[in-house]
């Protein structure tokens, strides 16, 4: 059995379901913000853990294969305003699911996609810059720093100036709408001192000639992209703020960058990894490794199997589908 956990709207798992069903394979698709409808069940001392899923109750300590463990849901997350819980409520309801689905890593012999303790772990922007950096990654100058003093003069080392990132997820979730913060250029570093004392922030210095590269791995596959303007303009400093205006250009990495970015998903106990890559001087430089990044988009516009890669990774296991 191959257990997909995600969300309702995930456009990259819809391809994953789609290939499954042609190869017809056994699976069912957990969207977890739904699970507060369904019904869960562990028992002990003989150890069982099942999930209802469509009215179909499942027993994956006997036959779970293979997860794919992409973005879940959260409960009450597409519910109406006017029939959700407290915000407190929601939040034990919350650790209680995330609790429940960590102990699926419980059951033995499983291919995890990834596991979420380490896809939790590998999300960590110092961690991916200093395993990249010890597999000969050129990387760009950075400090992460909380004191607005140092965040200046570290910009006064970089020519081209410096831009900031987020540490972790880049995402603002509210009530009514979430927020995603971009890579940006640092104009001013006219705000107070207890602004920058509230969190440490990503600068880095700023990489004006480029060409952005997006590789995503699955086990020992490798698909790359250029990604080039559709038109005269230049690609944004952070091309994920203009997806839409961009096209994704299939291609084959030197292979001693390749070899680095398979190297560098393993290292971080990942099966699947997208990397975001620069190319400046001829030289390669690496920026971050998503192990949650989209794909669909790259799948739909460059026409590359990323779907295809994962399924059969799903159904016949890393070693052979990595043969």
């Amino acid at each position: 059995m191959i257990v997909i956990l995600s969300n309702k709207f995930d456009l990259s798992v819809d391809y994953v379901v789609r290939y499954l069903r042609k190869c017809k394979a056994r699976f069912i698709r957990v969207n977890t913000e739904d699970l507060i409808y369904e019904q869960v069940e562990t028992t002990f001392p003989k150890f069982s853990l099942c999930i209802t899923n469509k009215g179909k109750q499942c027993d994956l300590s006997k036959n779970l294969h293979s997860v794919l463990f992409r973005r879940p849901g959260k409960p009450f997350e597409f519910s109406q305003r006017s029939n959700r819980p407290k915000l407190a409520v929601i939040k034990y309801i919350e650790n209680q699911w995330h609790t429940y689905l960590e102990s699926l890593c419980l059951i033995d012999n499983v291919l995890w996609v990834n596991d979420p303790l380490r896809n939790h772990q590998a999300e960590n922007k110092i961690l991916q810059l200093k395993r990249a950096n010890e597999l000969g990654f050129h990387v760009p100058k950075t400090c992460i720093t909380s004191s607005k003093e140092r965040a200046i003069e570290f910009s006064e080392t970089c020519t081209d100036g410096v831009v900031a990132k987020a540490l972790r997820v880049p995402l603002i979730e509210c009530r009514n709408k979430d927020f995603f913060i971009y890579t940006t250029k640092v104009t001013s570093f006219q705000f107070p001192d207890s602004e920058f004392r509230i969190a440490p922030t990503i600068f880095q210095q700023a990489i004006v000639d480029k060409i952005d590269y997006r590789v995503t791995i699955v086990g020992s596959t490798c698909f790359a992209v250029k990604i080039q303007s559709t038109s005269d303009a230049l690609v944004p400093l952070d091309w994920r703020s203009a997806k839409d205006r961009l096209q994704y250009i299939p291609v084959t990495l030197p292979v001693e960058i390749e070899n680095k970015c398979l190297r560098l998903v393993k290292d971080l106990g990942l099966v699947f990894g997208a990397i975001d890559l620069v190319e400046s001087n001829g030289q390669f430089l690496f920026l971050e490794i998503n192990p949650s990044g989209e794909w669909g988009w790259i799948q739909k516009d460059a026409q590359l199997p990323i779907a295809e890669a994962l399924g059969e990774l799903l159904i016949h296991g890393y070693s052979k589908a990595d043969q």
